[in-house]
């Protein structure tokens, strides 16, 4: 579970000690489309999502990995509604009091339970004409805004023509890639509204909204042809073909072995880049020409979606804290996905638990054996766009 997961299951139990939570009567898309107040259109049909065991996942790990898995891909649809309220920074859909629950589609975390805690009457800012909301819970993080942010436009896309649309309700525009992609995908500046808080509420004349992707960590295929699409613009073949994505700043996560790990990178040719303050094009140039990425597990990368199908990404994980989120991401993305867990002392096992924030001791002969396979010899380090260390 991600470190804003956690956050806001915390926030769910507190609310309900403290009788904050309040459990809205809900609909469904279907039931809306049913009841002649809003057309529903299907974009991509449910599919089956297979789950895979790596010769690298240890067998907790693997049964901690099915636990969690839903074994499917729900369908995904636009609905354009008449009259709708727009609730909070995760764009909770009201359509006559209701809330629309299958929009948000994380089983763990149920639209039904997170929405518990918002008001869907009182004051609210009306939108008049055409309104499109890309809000969501977690948009804001990296991963889920590549994986779920940006294949809304082109849901959108598919149901109207995007020029109509008069407003769009986006996530408070805070950290640089989300305005790059925006500016990128043809949303422009003077129609955004950006919107954070539980209180923010708006009403609307008419409302587009799409449902949300890639629940549990299963991207569907025609997203990653969609990100790489709309990306194939900013694709270099030029760029170093050995990445090593260094968190030399992070908080968490923090790579307690770094030297001895980057000492061992840079002999086998990797050129070692900082993604923090790297631009939206610098960063899909420098993973489309990569052909193995290095890293510890964290929002950067997700970027291995701009890869080249065959290439390899290689994760490096606390010892307690391994998701399947980019092992899910490099099967449909085409790529060999490869974990080596941390060999920092671990929490006797009544004691364990998931530490989305722990630090890591990689496993550096692991880590070397694993690269006698791939990098059988040294390749010069190119220049890109990211900050190189």
């Amino acid at each position: 579970m991600a470190g804003h997961h956690v956050r806001d299951r915390v926030r769910e139990r507190w609310q309900h000690a403290s009788g904050r939570r309040v459990r809205h009567p809900s609909t469904t898309t279907a039931e809306l489309a049913a009841e002649g107040v809003a057309r529903r259109l299907v974009l991509h049909r449910a599919t089956v999502a297979p789950l895979h065991r790596p010769a690298d996942v240890p067998g907790p790990v693997w049964r901690q990995w099915r636990a969690t898995h839903t074994g499917h891909v729900a369908e995904q649809v636009v609905l354009d509604l008449t009259g709708a309220t727009v609730v909070s920074g995760f764009g909770w859909v009201f359509a006559s009091g209701r809330l629309v629950a299958d929009l948000w589609q994380e089983r763990e975390h149920s639209a039904t339970r997170m929405a518990a805690h918002v008001r869907p009457t009182g004051p609210a800012v009306h939108l008049t004409g055409t309104t499109a909301s890309l809000l969501a819970p977690w948009v804001r993080n990296y991963y889920h805004w590549t994986v779920q942010g940006v294949p809304r436009v082109s849901m959108l896309a598919a149901a109207t023509d995007l020029s109509g649309i008069d407003h769009w309700l986006v996530p408070r525009l805070d950290r640089g890639y989300l305005g790059e992609w925006l500016d990128h995908l043809g949303v422009p500046r003077a129609a955004r509204i950006e919107v954070s808080g539980v209180e923010s509420r708006f009403t609307t004349e008419r409302l587009l909204v799409s449902s949300v992707p890639s629940a549990g960590y299963d991207v569907p295929r025609w997203v990653v042809r969609d990100v790489r699409e709309r990306a194939r613009s900013l694709q270099r073949a030029d760029g170093p073909e050995l990445l090593f994505v260094d968190r030399p700043d992070t908080g968490r996560r923090r790579l307690l072995n770094r030297e001895e790990v980057l000492r061992l990178v840079r002999e086998r040719g990797f050129t070692v880049v900082d993604l923090d303050e790297a631009h939206l094009a610098d960063e899909v140039a420098l993973f489309s020409a990569a052909r193995v990425v290095v890293g510890v597990h964290g929002a950067g990368l997700t970027n291995a979606v701009h890869c080249a199908p065959g290439s390899h990404l290689v994760e490096i994980t606390p010892g307690g804290l391994t998701y399947p989120t980019f092992h899910k991401l490099a099967a449909v993305a085409g790529l060999h996905h490869h974990v080596l867990r941390g060999t920092e002392p671990a929490l006797p096992r009544p004691l364990a638990f998931l530490d989305n924030e722990a630090d890591v001791v990689a496993d550096v002969p692991a880590l070397e054996r694993l690269l006698d396979r791939l990098v059988p010899r040294a390749a010069p380090s190119r220049p890109c766009g990211a900050r190189v260390l």
